[in-house]
């Protein structure tokens, strides 16, 4: 069986506004939602014998994403993402019809725009800017026309 990609995971401290942000600035769709206990600490790594998690699954097209909220113990780390070129997951990429009203919708939704990350080529029609969500997660904004399915790029 070939592995099947599940979903990306990501910690708030505000999950209402975090799910907020997710379906009403990039249209993602609330699917599922989960409440777990001291059972998952092994696996999650957190040893704590009132362990009390809250998750919700949102997809957008065939993307699923997690928020997950802890009840106990609390969230930790700030809202700021790391340097780009620190080792990790550094962003999400979400491909979009129009930046400029989905932009209105990041800040009114909770999210800050990182002004100073804007490229593009308005002859056509390609605009990349990044923004945060509530939670400081870097996302890459994509005006590009063409298939979405395509990644950007030569084919290898």
């Amino acid at each position: 069986m070939n592995p099947i990609v599940s979903h990306v995971g990501i910690c708030t401290d505000d999950l209402e506004s975090s799910i907020r942000f997710y379906t009403q600035a990039l249209a993602f769709i609330e699917v599922a939602k989960t409440t777990v206990g001291p059972e998952i600490g092994p696996l999650i790594e957190i040893e704590a014998s009132e362990l009390q998690l809250q998750s919700h699954f949102l997809e957008r097209e065939s993307f699923r994403l997690e928020l997950m909220q802890f009840g106990h113990p609390a969230a930790l780390g700030v809202k700021d993402p790391a340097a780009f070129n620190t080792i990790g997951l550094t962003h999400l990429a979400i491909r979009v019809d129009d930046i400029d009203a989905t932009l209105q919708k990041v800040q009114e939704f909770g999210g800050r725009i990182m002004a100073h990350t804007e490229v593009g080529d308005s002859s056509i029609n390609v605009k990349l800017i990044y923004v945060l969500d509530p939670n400081g997660v870097r996302i890459e904004l994509m005006q590009i026309p063409g298939d979405p399915r395509l990644a950007p790029g030569e084919p290898v």
